[in-house]
């Protein structure tokens, strides 16, 4: 069952999670060069299988979520992009982001500087303004992280505020709806 809309973009095609995703998933989330700025370390893979899970509750539940991006030319895995909400702990004293849909993006390292990730997230921000429901999205992205805060200003997030996690202040980047009015 896919709750997802299926997006396509000139190189991607971008669909919901499947139970049969599970091996692609594991070998995004157990590379150390994508763990490097997201997770910290590799995620066992009984641990993959539940963020696997946890990305069809977001659409039956907030009708927003995850998308796999696979190349169209060759169906060869990408990665993974989307809108979420986390409910992460080291947020708990920001309640303006609460309800608000985190934007995120992870690719594989062969993915990496071919603008794949601009293109999935391009296509998904433009999904999220069609919905007209959510008047922004934030992103965290950690400071050392050069490649993404570059994606993320391109795609129209602007710094907004630190929040500390680990050893690090991780930026929070927000982006207003284009044509939503603010309450």
């Amino acid at each position: 069952m896919d709750l997802a809309p299926t997006l396509t973009t000139e190189r991607l095609l971008l669909r919901g999670h499947q139970a049969a995703d599970l091996d692609d998933c594991a070998a995004l989330w157990q590379d150390p060069e994508v763990t490097r700025y997201t997770t910290g370390q590799p995620v066992a893979r009984q641990d993959v299988w539940t963020r696997l899970l946890r990305h069809p509750g977001h659409w039956g539940l907030l009708g927003f979520g995850y998308w796999l991006a696979f190349e169209k030319a060759s169906g060869r895995f990408v990665g993974e992009v989307g809108l979420a909400r986390f409910e992460r702990d080291f947020l708990a004293g920001q309640p303006d982001l609460g309800a608000l849909p985190e934007a995120g993006w992870v690719t594989l390292p062969w993915a990496h500087g071919q603008g794949f990730a601009s293109e999935a997230m391009t296509a998904v921000l433009a999904w999220q303004d069609r919905q007209g429901r959510w008047p922004r999205s934030f992103c965290i992205i950690h400071p050392d992280n050069a490649p993404s805060l570059r994606l993320a200003g391109k795609l129209g997030f602007r710094p907004e505020r630190g929040a500390r996690r680990g050893e690090a202040t991780w930026q929070i980047l927000l982006r207003d709806t284009p044509g939503h009015a603010l309450a």
